[in-house]
Order: structure tokens, then sequence, then C-alpha cells
């Protein structure tokens, strides 16, 4: 599914298993596939006569097979990508995610109590969306923060926002092509020029401020994420998390995971500068 598929810098700030979505202008919504955010009371499923399709790792529900059908597709591909790039060959969900898949966004809307302009929402171990051309994008996205909360546990906490946006996004631009160019346009024209330092980065991140600010941050954090992978390796990744989740400091786990980029974060962020401007 590569048509049209566009895709917000603004998605989720995640909790440890659910999240909270940044306001959106609509101007930014314009040509683009909305956001994800989570919500706080039960949603309300499908109406009666809904088809199920389960695989390995996703429960679907759908008002078709053929729809579910494509939906785990979708999910299962994302999900291979994922473990790979991660390095979490071993992990595996407690059990299955759940998306549920409404027939429009007026179904959506009044299933979820979620505004006009998300494109979708997360509760638990669900994803829950609407059929729509971006609905891909809000999977892998959301997907992203479900294995990563998971997989953490008890280790995640708001000061790990910065690695779980920037896995998200990373992700994103991974499978989508429409999403990959975006965010190396804005990483071009907000970051190269003006990075954001790793410590403001890990410690500020950007709630409900200017868009331009939120934008900076995401296309930063998703620039870090993939530098840590391609040049730490997935197995140095893996190591990363890991750690993190033995309870060790992101300055701790970085430094035993990735010394092919430096001994300390610090060293790491010098690294990761001269790869944005190379």
């Amino acid at each position: 599914m590569q048509k049209n598929y566009f895709y917000p810098a603004i998605l989720l700030f995640m909790g440890l298993s659910l999240c909270s979505c940044v306001p959106v202008s609509q101007e930014m919504l314009k040509g683009m596939a909305p956001p994800a955010q989570a919500v706080e009371a039960p949603y309300k499923g499908l109406e009666p006569g809904y088809k199920t399709y389960e695989t390995a790792h996703f429960l679907i529900k759908a008002y078709s097979t053929e729809t579910a059908v494509s939906y785990s597709v979708i999910c299962e591909g994302d999900y291979r990508r994922l473990m790979n790039d991660l390095g979490l060959y071993s992990f595996a969900p407690a059990k299955p995610y759940n998306v549920v898949v409404y027939k429009d966004l007026e179904e959506f809307m009044g299933k979820t109590g979620q505004p006009k302009w998300s494109g979708g929402v997360a509760y638990g171990n669900a994803i829950l969306i609407y059929e729509s051309e971006g609905s891909a994008a809000v999977l892998s996205h959301e997907m992203t923060h479900l294995i990563f909360n998971e997989f953490l546990g008890l280790a995640n906490s708001n000061s790990l926002k910065w690695l779980n946006e920037g896995l998200a996004v990373y992700e994103e631009t991974q499978g989508y092509w429409q999403s990959k160019a975006d965010y190396s346009r804005r990483l071009s024209s907000l970051v190269v020029g003006n990075p954001i330092p790793f410590l403001q980065m890990i410690n500020l991140a950007p709630q409900g401020e200017r868009d331009a600010v939120v934008e900076r941050w995401y296309a930063q954090c998703g620039s870090v994420a993939a530098f840590l992978i391609k040049e730490g390796g997935t197995l140095g990744f893996s190591i990363f998390l890991s750690r993190i989740r033995d309870g060790a400091t992101v300055d701790a786990a970085a430094a035993e995971a990735f010394t092919v980029l430096g001994k300390n974060l610090a060293e790491i962020e010098k690294a990761w500068l001269l790869y944005i401007k190379s």
C-alpha cells in the first residue's frame, strides 16, 4: 500500500500503556494522515456481523474478511520489520495485539469519541483505526509504541519519550516512502542547521508548543533512532533496549551497546551531528 500515504510529524507522546496526542492545526493536517490519539474510556466495538482474522501476532476485526486479511498482511509485515530493526528476535507479545477497523470516519468518531482529525487511537493493547489511505501510517507508528511499551515494561518512563517516538517515526519512514520523504525534508529544514542538544531532546519533549517546535523534535528523534540502528547495528540496539529494561541509564546503556559510536552519549551526539551533515 504505497499510494498517497502522507504521515504527520506530530503523533503520540506515550505513557506506560497509553499515549496522548499533541494538538494539531488544521493547516498541518492538510494532505496528511492525521495523528493517532489514546482514549481513556472503553471504546465501542464494531456492529454485529463483523469478521475476525487472527495471525501469529494480531487479531484483526473488520466488516469484511477481505479487509481483515488485508490489514493483517500490513500488520505482520510491519511486525517483521520492527523485530529485524530492533534486533528483538526472541520477543513475542504476551497475547495478540487487537486491531479494530471501523468502516469510516463517522463510525470511528462515534465509537471512540475522537475528533474529526484523529487518524486512530491506542487503547491498552489495541489499535483502533478506520478504513482510509492513512490508516497504514497509524498502524506502523502505533505498533512500534505497543511493542516498545511491552518490551520495556516497568522500565518505561517519560524520560524515554524521545526514544519511543523516534522509533515510531523511523518505522514509518521504513515502510512508507512518502513518510520518508516528508521527514527527510523536515530534518533538512528544521534540524540540520539547528539541532536540539541531546540533553534537551531527552528531558524537554515539547507538549502543546508551537507546531515548528514539535515538528523539529519529532524529526530529530526519528533521525537519532535511525542513526543508532543503522550505524550502531541491530545487535547493538537490542543490547541498548535490554540494558534500559534491566535498569541502566540511557547513557550507560548507550556506552555499552554502541561502542563503535562513542564511549558515552556525548560522544554519540557528536557522531550523530557529523552523520546528519554528511
